[in-house]
């Protein structure tokens, strides 16, 4: 049985690891396309881009916890390398709950105060919501960590038994259901505003006096129709978080020494549990493999921006590759003139200089015609590079 458990441990965990790299590689691509996306940037573009890098921060500690627990647990470990893991694991659960609640926030004050939106939401501000959504959670943690009595960072060995227990779990189910709870009753309220802004629409649509319809109202109107999008983009992550978050969070609820269901001590029941928390670990990471697809698709900043990321890598490919067909042409021209340049340096030896002012001498009004031709080709050479400049 234990042989089996670890041939399962063997095959599972490479693969989950090969989708955490990939779930790195496309959301570092999402954050290198805010380079070309057009400035300034929106509040709710720099919470969306914080949030990719929140998922590609989770997808690296759970790679690293999941490398050191499984790959290399047959050799000993530091107990608190282990425990560091483990506190930036959760951060890193709650520092995404904490974007998606930002982004509900925002989402809620530009549809409700659309004309004072940025004013409150300005560049400073935005920057200091989001260094608290990192850390606050992270801070928060690192504190839990080190205030338990004789255990974590405040033993010598990183004792972590509390984690094994209800009490922590409780807590930290309460910082991801809470959280939960307020974004339900935002988005609640949110959808009764749409519902009442379409209405009104309506009505002013039925009118004939919709052209008399006053500047702040069409701006109000563009304004509700911009939130609105972002608001299903936005309900589209959060559905992603939600199952993929959802069975993680309950099963580390439900499963504990003291909790409703006991640790698993025997053989088969870990084998058991291996296949929920294998499943459980695919959906999270498949979680932040799907939300920069999400962001390319519905945000039209992060589209525009990876094409224009897309054609300037393609052009400096090409460039590239014409300077390298351009110094190879050179070097083989270059070995055809030197030779062609030494059979001339020889011919004109072997005809001597005698030679040479003997039919400068001979016709002299060729050698006009050619001072002409010289000066109408050097005219018009200069004529080109003129133009050419």
């Amino acid at each position: 049985m234990k042989e089996t458990l670890r041939q399962l441990y063997a095959f599972s965990v490479p693969s989950l690891l090969l989708l955490c790299a990939a779930s790195l590689a496309v959301n570092a691509r999402v954050l290198l396309s805010a380079y070309w996306i057009r400035r300034p940037l929106s509040p709710t573009l720099h919470i969306s881009l914080s949030l990719a890098a929140a998922d590609g921060f989770a997808s690296a500690v759970l790679a690293a916890g999941l490398t050191v627990n499984s790959l290399l647990a047959r050799w000993q470990h530091d107990q608190c390398v282990l425990l560091l893991l483990e506190a930036l694991r959760l951060a890193g659960v709650i520092i995404t709950v904490a974007h998606l609640l930002a982004l509900a926030a925002n989402h809620y004050l530009g549809i409700l105060r659309p004309l004072h939106y940025l004013t409150i939401m300005t560049h400073r501000n935005t920057a200091a919501c989001i260094a608290a959504l990192w850390l606050l959670p992270t801070f928060f943690f690192f504190a839990y960590f080190s205030f338990v009595p004789d255990q974590g960072f405040q033993s010598p060995e990183c004792h972590y038994t509390f984690l094994r227990q209800y009490k922590f779990r409780a807590v930290f189910s309460s910082l991801f259901f809470g959280p939960l709870l307020l974004m339900l009753l935002i988005y609640s309220h949110i959808f009764v505003i749409v519902q009442r802004h379409q209405a009104s629409r309506l009505r002013f649509s039925r009118m004939k006096y919709v052209q008399e319809w006053n500047c702040p109202q069409k701006k109000r109107s563009r304004q509700m129709a911009r939130n609105v999008k972002a608001v299903y983009t936005t309900l589209l992550i959060l559905g992603s978080y939600l199952v993929a978050l959802m069975p993680a969070v309950l099963i580390f609820v439900l499963y504990c020494d003291d909790c409703l269901y006991p640790l698993p001590t025997r053989t088969n029941e870990r084998i058991n549990m291996f296949f929920i928390f294998t499943t459980v670990n695919f959906l999270v990471i498949l979680k932040t493999l799907i939300n920069p697809i999400i962001y390319a698709a519905r945000m039209h900043e992060i589209k525009a921006a990876t094409k224009r990321m897309n054609a300037t890598v393609r052009g400096v490919c090409c460039q590239r590759a014409a300077g390298r067909r351009e110094a190879e042409s050179e070097a083989g021209g270059g070995a055809g003139s030197s030779s062609e340049a030494t059979q001339l340096r020889q011919l004109s030896g072997s005809a001597g200089p005698s030679s040479f002012r003997m039919r400068s001498l001979r016709s002299p009004s060729r050698n006009g015609s050619l001072r002409a031709s010289a000066r109408r080709t050097s005219g018009l050479r200069h004529e080109q590079i003129g133009v050419a400049l």
